[in-house]
């Protein structure tokens, strides 16, 4: 059985404060959409960047994982 294992995105203290409480899409590690719920953030990212494939975008919750992982987000 393989682990898989999540790595919380580095982010500037402005980005998390904008993006908290949000679903954030990513793309090779930096947000390029966000959205209330996982399905929107993902469907903002395809419509802003139409040439990636669905596979190659990453969802995001800060809510969830911002007080597990706040000092790993803020630099």
């Amino acid at each position: 059985m393989s682990e898989t294992v999540y790595q919380a995105p580095v982010i500037s203290r402005e980005e998390y404060k904008k993006y908290r409480g949000r679903h954030v899409a990513l793309y090779e590690g930096k947000i390029i959409a966000d959205g209330r719920n996982s399905v929107e953030a993902f469907e903002n990212a395809v419509k802003k960047h139409p040439e990636l494939k669905p596979e190659q975008v990453a969802l995001f919750i800060f809510k969830l994982l911002a007080c597990l992982f706040f000092e790993a987000v803020y630099i």
